[in-house]
């Protein structure tokens, strides 16, 4: 969402490198993290493009209003029109059509889901979270990235089973992600790849993208899924109403 400043006096010393491109390997997501934690909310507009040679394509846009304690708005107007409130108890959804939401209770989510709600928009927290608890190792970083580590399980058999690649520039943002579903350790042959593209400065230090891009081979057609954010606001004053069910239902 929003850059970091690289601008500075002759007189100054020079800036540290960030974090994330010196700590070891498995601290890395930590250090991800971190340069997230001075968000507390983000407004933004979302368009997700998904187009598969043999199937044509889907287009989507959503409003969507995020706050930690597992809060989110999030107003679908396109291809359906439907409001999901999630109040950090209950997740409630409704379509335009029905008459009243369908309601959940947070702790019943999924692991994807969980991802979801509690990671920044626009930042590659959610598509990092699987990564959790995974051996990690440097790998070397294709030009002219400045960082790749990769995460890795253990299958029965002890078999190293790589999950994904995840390169950096050199100002700590994340470029790319590679997976590797089948557990290649060929790093030039993915399953699936996202690139990082049209980074902002949220906060100082704090990179959000305003494009993402994801090519991906499934069952033998390569799916293209772009997603762009537009209208990104930062630690603003969001009202409590907005995360209240009891306001839209």
């Amino acid at each position: 969402m929003f850059f970091l400043s690289a601008a500075l006096c002759a007189a100054l010393p020079a800036l540290s490198r960030p974090a994330v491109l010196d700590v070891p390997a498995s601290n890395v997501l930590a250090a991800v993290r971190a340069q997230y934690a001075a968000v507390s909310n983000v407004t933004c507009t979302v368009r997700r493009e998904a187009a598969e040679a043999a199937k044509g394509s889907l287009d989507t846009m959503v409003r969507v209003a995020w706050a930690r304690g597992d809060r989110m708005n999030v107003q679908m107007l396109k291809p359906v029109e439907r409001r999901i409130v999630i109040d950090g108890v209950t997740v409630q959804i409704k379509a335009a059509s029905e008459s009243a939401p369908a309601i959940y209770q947070v702790t019943n989510q999924t692991p994807t889901q969980f991802a979801n709600l509690r990671s920044v928009p626009g930042s590659p927290e959610e598509m990092l979270a699987p990564f959790d608890g995974m051996a990690a190792a440097d790998r070397p970083a294709p030009s002219p990235l400045a960082r790749t580590v990769a995460f890795s399980t253990e299958e029965p058999g002890g078999k190293t089973v790589v999950a994904a690649a995840v390169s950096f520039d050199d100002l700590g943002r994340v470029a790319r992600i590679d997976f590797f579903p089948d557990g290649p350790s060929d790093a030039d042959h993915p399953r699936s790849s996202t690139l990082f593209k049209a980074p902002l400065e949220a906060l100082p230090g704090v990179w959000l993208f305003r494009r993402t891009e994801t090519e991906s081979s499934v069952g033998g057609h390569i799916l293209r899924l772009v997603s762009r954010f537009d209208k990104f606001e930062v630690n603003g004053n969001l009202p409590p109403s907005l995360f209240d069910p009891k306001a839209f239902f």
